[in-house]
């Protein structure tokens, strides 16, 4: 007798997932977790707490709209994501849940949508599904969308879940047709987006999700066979990863795990507000911490979705090219670091703990890497991080002209306070003043003046050259400076506004680990053969070169162009003369490339290079406030090194939430 296909089985059990609802328009829903319907904004409404009617195999129950997309300012589509979770209110019991799938189908992949229709019986509501494929992508609205090509999408389809044939799970939600009425098919959100809404519904809804998951595995079996029915052995094709069994039993476990400190409390930011993230919930640096940790070699740091529970970093590490053979899987890696981290929780969590740390040795012992989980599981807590205040100074995005101040108090990777609200936009000297007037009362917060503290201040090129150092922030103590009573560091601002430049900022702090920077600086001035496209092929080339000496300001040409190569190229450490310029060699040569032991030029390099012999990396903000203040010891001496001296030290562990600039103007919009 002839059965149904394993994908038709799936696809009928994705049906009963489906539900009915009557918000802001009428379209369709699925359930993720138990209780949990996601949706389209459009078609749930946007305003928190509104009550939706939700129908389920002919029964109404009602639903409270616990988060959504913020709704368009005019009549054009709603503002991306575009998406709603509703809550039911005396949920159906032992209802059915999709498995979300996190990894964009590839192009030409099939796909079936489900949802709606009432095109054969106007006015009466009946159940569709749509066959489509994977196109390509398109931008909407800032945010990307999976273009549903080889068939109709109708209204009814709006809200409904998208399962792709090759993965077994739902990747996307239908979001809109491209014409009315024919087969040129639409645009779907895929299910990461998810990330982008309030901060800590996703993260109870996603703990959910893969609870459920953890208990029933209705949807894996049929899943899991459907996928092997359609690429027989794309498992051990793929090497030394982890299976979806393990992935999935390792996701329930990460479920019940403590979770990381949110940065700034529930975050629900409306698309094209300005402010922390540019109307994104931002990730919290912990999340981006460990994700670095477990993979600093190779890592692609996700752009577009904030990480904000375990899950996310788990889920993006499997996505990264797979690390060489006999190495640690990166999620692996992972998930043991979490064990190492748990170790302390409360009595509550150490079920769990000592699940995972099973799971994860049974894994590693069934790909070969028994021992080097054995010895990262081994590994003792990482050093304590050191406290700072960390000040930001960033163009707004509404006018380049414009700057916003923003402070925030560093105790850890997971304690991250903020200390003000960001400014309104202010010209450059008020900005300046802004952060200055900041600064006295989070100091004394964090110990005081006389307790030498790190302050490090994350700066746009053309604010570099400020006198922070020189700053009097103390009336009654006129004599005070900044600079001298604690360690003040810059950062540049580029850097942390573009995630494409992490992953070589990790591998070059890594190589200054252990060494005493004089012999890792270099003199670096831009004149002669040190063009930029011969600095980038430079950098490109060695990646030990991450301490530079500039032989000039950063404002100077052509230590400008220079900077600006080193900055791309992820040197983490810098150390120049405020508002110097670009040194002349005395002999007339031209300059080569970077590396060299000495140069005719710059006399600041070969003093920097003779003081610095026995500092190393993590030594050297103190070693520069000392440097500052011997500057002013009598007898003073003109051209003193601590004279005017800035220090570039830009640790890339120590993040704070990303921020999203919008398109740069030239004037106001």
């Amino acid at each position: 007798m002839r059965r149904p296909s394993p994908l038709s089985l799936l696809q009928e059990h994705l049906g009963t997932c489906r539900v009915r609802v009557h918000g802001a328009s009428q379209g369709a829903g699925f359930f993720v977790a138990p209780g949990y319907v996601v949706t389209c904004a459009h078609v749930a409404g946007a305003q928190t707490g509104t009550r939706v009617p939700v129908f389920w195999k002919g029964t109404e129950f009602e639903g409270s709209v616990l988060t959504a997309s913020a709704p368009p300012r005019g009549r054009e589509l709603w503002p991306y994501p575009d998406l709603a979770v509703i809550q039911l209110l005396g949920a159906p019991v032992d209802h059915p849940c999709v498995w979300l799938d996190t990894v964009p189908p590839s192009h030409g992949a099939d796909l079936t949508a489900f949802g709606f229709s009432d095109i054969y019986e106007p006015g009466k509501a009946s159940e569709r599904s749509a066959a489509l494929s994977r196109g390509g992508t398109t931008e909407m609205q800032g945010g990307r969308m999976l273009e549903l090509v080889g068939g109709e999408v109708n209204k009814g389809l709006s809200g409904g879940p998208v399962l792709n044939h090759a993965s077994g799970g739902v990747c996307a939600i239908v979001k809109a047709t491209r014409l009315k009425n024919t087969a040129m098919g639409g645009v779907g959100i895929p299910v990461n987006a998810l990330r982008l809404l309030d901060a800590e519904v996703y993260r109870a809804l996603i703990r959910a999700h893969d609870a459920f998951h953890g208990q029933n595995d209705q949807w894996t079996r049929l899943s899991d066979r459907a996928v092997e029915n359609g690429a027989p052995g794309i498992t051990e094709s793929l090497g030394a990863v982890l299976s979806l069994t393990e992935e999935r039993r390792l996701l329930a476990i990460f479920s019940q795990m403590p979770p990381e400190p949110m940065d700034e409390g529930p975050l629900a930011h409306r698309a094209g507000d300005e402010g922390e993230s540019g109307g994104r919930p931002s990730g919290t640096s912990s999340h981006h911490a460990a994700f670095f940790a477990a993979a600093v070699e190779g890592a692609r740091v996700p752009e577009d979705y904030p990480l904000l529970d375990h899950r996310d970093v788990f889920t993006e590490l499997a996505a990264q090219m797979p690390p060489a053979a006999g190495q640690l899987p990166y999620e692996l890696a992972f998930a043991a670091d979490l064990v190492r981290r748990a170790a302390t929780a409360g009595p509550a969590c150490q079920g769990a703990v000592q699940q995972l740390r099973d799971l994860v040795l049974i894994t590693a012992g069934r790909l070969g890497v028994g021992e080097k989980v054995q010895q990262r599981l081994a590994q003792g807590p990482a050093p304590e991080a050191q406290a700072s205040i960390i000040g930001r100074i960033r163009h707004s995005m509404r006018d380049r002209r414009l700057y916003h101040v923003r402070v925030w108090r560093y105790r850890s990777a997971s304690d991250i306070e903020p200390a003000a609200p960001e400014s309104e936009a202010l010209p450059l000297n008020q900005a300046v003043e802004h952060l200055a007037a900041l600064l006295p009362e989070q100091i004394e917060i964090m110990g005081g003046a006389t307790c030498p503290g790190l302050i490090e201040l994350i700066l746009p090129k053309e604010v570099l050259d400020e006198g922070f150092a020189d700053l009097s922030l103390w009336p009654q103590m006129h004599w005070f400076r900044l600079g001298h009573k604690q360690r003040v560091v810059v950062r540049p601002l580029e850097r942390h506004e573009t995630p494409a430049l992490h992953a070589a900022w990790a591998k070059r702090w890594q190589q200054l680990d252990g060494k005493a920077v004089s012999e890792m600086v270099v003199c670096v001035c831009g004149r002669g053969d040190q063009h930029q496209a011969a600095l980038d092929a430079s950098f490109e080339s060695d990646p030990t070169l991450a301490a530079l000496a500039l032989a000039g300001s950063p404002q100077s040409q052509p230590v400008s162009d220079a900077y600006q190569v080193a900055v791309a190229a992820g040197v983490p450490m810098m150390v120049w003369r405020r508002g110097s310029p670009a040194c002349e060699r005395g002999d007339g040569g031209r300059c080569g490339v970077p590396g060299r032991r000495a140069c005719p030029g710059n006399g600041f390099f070969t003093e920097l290079c003779a003081t610095l012999s026995d500092t190393r990396r993590d030594d050297l903000p103190e070693r520069i406030r000392k440097l500052r203040v011997d500057a002013h010891k009598p007898p003073r001496r003109e051209g003193h090194l601590g004279d005017d001296i800035v220090l570039l030290w830009d640790d890339p562990r120590r993040q704070i939430p990303r921020s999203r600039l919008a398109p740069a103007q030239e004037g106001r919009s």
